[in-house]
């Protein structure tokens, strides 16, 4: 093998200056390339960071929401039931009462009923006293 010369070299020398030129600015373009990227991810990152914020937020306030409901729902169930129980008792009381009253005045109907009696006998009594009294008509 022989050794190159110069000359040879030459071209060579400028091929790899022209290679080293190359690399150098395909490094240069890769690395603000990788600037750039790095750059996209911090903002993705961040976008990211406040998208999860608000999905914590709506979750927090589904379940607070959750809460509200099944909370209305139980109060307007139970006010439903406790004012059908107060009309029935209403109702129950009314009806007891009415019952009562009815049977007081059976009994003040059967009060009044032998006062008459006993008025009645009284008047016969009075009414033949009184006959027996009359002097006799002479006609």
């Amino acid at each position: 093998m022989s050794q190159p010369n110069n000359a040879e070299e030459t071209p060579i020398a400028v091929l790899e200056a022209r290679m080293d030129g190359r690399i150098s600015s395909m490094e240069a373009t890769f690395s603000s390339f990788v600037k750039l990227m790095d750059e996209r991810q911090k903002i993705s990152d961040a976008r990211f960071d406040r998208i999860e914020a608000m999905l914590t937020e709506m979750r927090a306030n589904i379940a607070s929401l959750r809460t509200t409901i099944v909370v209305t729902g139980i109060s307007s169930v139970l006010a439903a039931v406790l004012g059908i129980s107060a009309f029935n008792a209403a109702l129950y009381s009314n009806m007891l009462a009415a019952l009562t009253a009815g049977k007081e005045m059976v009994a003040i109907q059967a009060e009044v009923k032998k006062q008459a009696e006993q008025t009645a006998v009284l008047i016969k009594n009075m009414q033949a006293q009184q006959e027996k009294k009359k002097p006799p008509t002479s006609d």
